[in-house]
Order: structure tokens, then C-alpha cells, then sequence
């Protein structure tokens, strides 16, 4: 994270030093820039917001101010700095934008960050700064896709790039990961639909298992049944016997008192 807050410091000074030209003149202001280029951050911070009260639309002040709030490590101020600056008519959007991502940056607030260095780039999109910052942060945030488009726009607006060959290599890096996701994806799908797969088979078993079941405990429930019957079959044909043969015993009986007589 130093090393491109680093960077980052460095290209926005880049930005101020290449835009001192187009600047108004004034003693302030040009004491300011010059504090500003012998790393005096505080000492231009206090002239520009001078020059920003006698010029209230000083757009390249309210961008000088914001930068040496960067420096200062103030960078809410920055932030809220460039965010004034933003409403100036005829101010460098793209850079104020991009300086904004800067800041965001700094307070880890990628989000923020992200969103401003996209709006850098609608506003001024030959700006090849904000594309690779943004793909530093797709980096960080695993959004590998987005991260080979950024760089490819840096390589495209600027093909002999001073860090042309960290970004193929970074580029190849991020196919290989991509590459190895779809393997590790293709294979958890795999896995998973072997899962789902063996999960049906051993339901359908269970299924089929509990249908066996019922069907042995309805053969026995039925086999018991018939049992039963054929007991209570047996049972009444024993009792209709035994019924027909006191009858033969009363009728014997009555005859027998009868001869007495």
C-alpha cells in the first residue's frame, strides 16, 4: 500500500507541475507552487487558501490546495477541497477526479475510490492514470476481468508505458488465476451434481427399501389374517358339531323317560 500511495503523489505533482504554466499569475500563488515543489506542503497550503479567498474561483489553487493537503495527510480536506473545486466551470475535471481517487485511496475507501477514478476517466478518457489505479483496486477486489480491461486501456492510450512490462505480466497473471477458477468452478459443479446425484440414488434405495418393507409387513399382516380366519372357521365348525350332537342327546333322553312311564 506504501509503494502506490507513493506513486500516487508522485503522479499527482506530475499533474501540478505540467499545469504551473497554464496558471494565473500572482505572487501567492507562485510562492505556493514553488513550496509545493520543494516538498514545503504546509507553507503552500497556508498561500493557497490566501489566493483561494481573493479568488474564489481559482480552479488550479483549489487543485494545488487539495494536493498539499494529500501531502499533509489531510484527506478529508482534500476530498472536500476537490469537491468545491469540482463546481468551478471550466476546471480539469478529469484531474480533480482522479486526485479524488487518490485521497480515497488513502483512507482505504475503495469503493469511493473506484467510483471517482471512473468519473475521471468519463470526464477525460485518454487519462491513462485513473485506469490504472482502478485496476489496482479490481485487483485487490478479486474483480479480475475488470482489473485486464483497465489495463488493457493503459496499454492501449499509452503502448510504451513506463510499467508496460509489470502490467502484461500482471495480465498473465490474472488469466492464469482466471483459468484456474473456471477449472476449480467446472469441478466443483462436478462434485456437486455427483453429490445430488448419489443423494437421488440413495433416496430411490431408501424408497424402494421402505416400499419392500411395507410390502413384507402387508404380506405377513394379510398371512395373519388368513390365519385367524381359518381358526374361526374351524372354531365354528367344531361349535355346529357339538350344537348337533346335544341335540341327539336331549332327544335320547325324552324317549328314555317316556319308556319309563
Amino acid at each position: 500500500m506504501k509503494s502506490r500511495c507513493q506513486k500516487v503523489s508522485a503522479i499527482s505533482l506530475i499533474l501540478l507541475f505540467v499545469a504551473i504554466a497554464a496558471t494565473p499569475a500572482n505572487d501567492l500563488f507562485d510562492q505556493a507552487t514553488e513550496a509545493l515543489q520543494y516538498n514545503r506542503p504546509r507553507e503552500a497550503v497556508t498561500l493557497l487558501e490566501q489566493v483561494i479567498t481573493a479568488e474564489p474561483v481559482n480552479a488550479p489553487a483549489f487543485l494545488y490546495l487539495a494536493i498539499g493537503y494529500e501531502q499533509l495527510a489531510m484527506h478529508e480536506r482534500a476530498i472536500a477541497t476537490l469537491r468545491r473545486a469540482e463546481t468551478i466551470p471550466g476546471v480539469d475535471l478529469g484531474t480533480i477526479r482522479f486526485n479524488l481517487g487518490n485521497n480515497y485511496l488513502h483512507l482505504n475507501d475503495r469503493e469511493n475510490a473506484i467510483i471517482a477514478f471512473g468519473d475521471a476517466i468519463l470526464a477525460n478518457p485518454m487519462m491513462s492514470e485513473p485506469y490504472l489505479n482502478r485496476a489496482n483496486l479490481h485487483v485487490e477486489g478479486g474483480s479480475y476481468d475488470e482489473a485486464i480491461a483497465d489495463y488493457n486501456s493503459v496499454l492501449g492510450l499509452e503502448p510504451n508505458h513506463e510499467q508496460r512490462e509489470q502490467i502484461e505480466r500482471m495480465i498473465g497473471l490474472l488469466l492464469g488465476a482466471i483459468e484456474q477458477e473456471r477449472i476449480r468452478a467446472e469441478e466443483e459443479a462436478r462434485r456437486i451434481a455427483a453429490e445430488e446425484e448419489r443423494r437421488r440414488e440413495e433416496e430411490a434405495r431408501r424408497i424402494a427399501e421402505e416400499e419392500r418393507r411395507r410390502q413384507e409387513a402387508e404380506e405377513r399382516r394379510r398371512a395373519l389374517l388368513s390365519n385367524v380366519l381359518d381358526s374361526l372357521k374351524t372354531s365354528a365348525e367344531e361349535t355346529e358339531n357339538l350344537s348337533a350332537g346335544r341335540e341327539d342327546v336331549d332327544t335320547y333322553e325324552e324317549e328314555f323317560d317316556i319308556a319309563d312311564d
